[in-house]
């Protein structure tokens, strides 16, 4: 009578399944841990951008407020307090780390270097600290000097009143605000620093 073969497992053949399916773990740890990364990434990149945004259009408003203000006292009073309201409502006031009005040569001027750590004659300083406090709830005759700088600012120059607004030789006004926004995510480090800047020349004053 012929004797009928079994046919089995080859032997080992269950140890290199459970190789295979613990590589395939592995791989696919790797494979996640990559995708979180990238998208922890682009998340943080996302909300910085997204913040500098939010600062431009900040610094914006002020330099427009201030250049049609012109030589007035309260140009610099009204230009800050929009500026904090449109900071406060994108969430950016608490990061705000300074604050500088400066007097620049061009539309397209910089902030002098000196004023984003200590002062020159060119520019009015303002420490995020003072910045956040309640400056705006007072009259602009209590929140400023007499010639139109704010209480507030630790480098008082530049002031409001002391600026040419007429037509051929009228200066320019800008504005530059630096922010922490801090990473959700720190993968690349733990914040960014954002400078923003707006520059625009104060509208000459009507003759008289």
């Amino acid at each position: 009578m012929a004797r009928v073969a079994h046919i089995g497992r080859p032997r080992g053949a269950s140890g290199l399944r459970t190789s295979e399916r613990g590589a395939g773990l592995v791989e696919l740890a790797i494979v996640a841990l990559f995708l979180f990364l990238l998208a922890a990434g682009t998340f943080d990149y996302g909300m910085a951008w997204r913040s500098g945004i939010e600062a431009n259009a900040g610094v914006r408003t002020a330099a427009r407020t201030g250049s049609s203000e012109q030589s007035e006292r309260g140009a610099d009073y009204d230009a800050l307090s929009g500026m904090k309201a449109s900071l406060a409502s994108s969430g950016l006031l608490d990061d705000v780390q300074r604050v500088v009005v400066f007097r620049a040569d061009s539309a397209d001027g910089k902030v002098p270097p000196t004023c984003k750590t200590s002062s020159t004659s060119a520019c009015q300083v303002i420490t995020g600290a003072n910045f956040r406090t309640n400056w705006e709830a007072d009259p602009m005759t209590t929140a400023t000097t007499s010639s139109g700088c704010l209480q507030i600012a630790t480098s008082k120059n530049w002031c409001p009143t002391g600026r040419d607004a007429v037509a051929a030789t009228a200066q320019y006004y800008g504005v530059w605000v630096q922010v922490r926004h801090d990473y959700m995510f720190p993968i690349i480090g733990d914040d960014v620093i954002i400078e923003r800047t707006a520059v625009m020349r104060l509208e000459p004053e009507e003759d008289t």
